[in-house]
Order: structure tokens, then sequence, then C-alpha cells
């Protein structure tokens, strides 16, 4: 069996908001996600989990700086800011050779959050894209 340089991990379902996510139960047992489908994954949680929400389990570094911004106005350089700490996080998992695209477009009326849109170089040249919805605390 060839080696998967992306790896598995359970599969998550992802809900909105802060809710966060839950495991995805198959027929008889988890679901697990493997392959570029594990990295969008895992690139998704970097970017939903707050910096140092995981300080507790041993990784104060591990999550996003995204929603230190939010509820700040999400004028230019705000919104700069942001693509900037999206591209940081990402390009921490070793498996992203280059970060290809980062949008962030503000909830509107009231700039409550931003959706984040991404794509990714990853190890082997492979390209993939996320989508993420990032709610106010």
């Amino acid at each position: 069996m060839p080696h998967d340089p992306f790896g598995t991990d359970l599969r998550l379902v992802f809900t909105r908001g802060r809710e966060g996510a839950d495991l995805a139960i198959g027929l008889q047992d988890f679901e697990t996600a493997s392959g570029i489908d594990n990295l969008v994954q895992a690139l998704t949680l970097r970017l939903l989990v707050d910096r140092g929400e995981l300080d507790g389990l041993g990784h104060p570094r591990y999550g996003s700086r995204i929603r230190d911004l939010i509820g700040e106005p999400l004028d230019r350089a705000n919104l700069e800011l942001l693509r900037r700490y999206v591209r940081q996080e990402l390009l921490r998992d070793p498996r992203v050779e280059e970060v290809l695209l980062v949008r962030v477009t503000p909830h509107e009326p009231r700039h409550d959050g931003v959706d984040v849109e991404v794509r990714v170089r990853a190890s082997g040249g492979l390209e993939t894209s996320l989508e993420v919805r990032i709610d106010g605390a």
C-alpha cells in the first residue's frame, strides 16, 4: 500500500457557528478522512480554532487569530491583517507548500464575522480549496 502524505483521521462534520464539529458516524463505525480530504479538514480546524484554545491540551500556539479582529472595523487594513493571519496559519501545516489564494469577505451588513476562501498547493503539487465561515463570539 503506498504511503499517503496527508494521513488519515476521524472525519468531522462541521456545524454552523460556534457549536464546532461532531464525529461522522457511518453504518457500523466512525468514518475517516484520508488523503487530500484529511488535509482540508485539518486546515479547516486550524482556522476555526482560536489561538490558545487548546492550551490545556498542550497546544498553546495551535489555531488562528481571526477572531481577534471580529468586532473591529473590517476596513482595508484589518481585512489585509486577517488575510495575513490566515496565510500564516495555513503555512504552519507542513503539508502545505504554498498558499495560492486567501479571500476574506465580511458578513454584511453587520460585519459580525467573515467568510474565508482559500486555495493551497499541498505536498506533491496537488492543489485544493476550502471555505470557512467564522462568526463572531
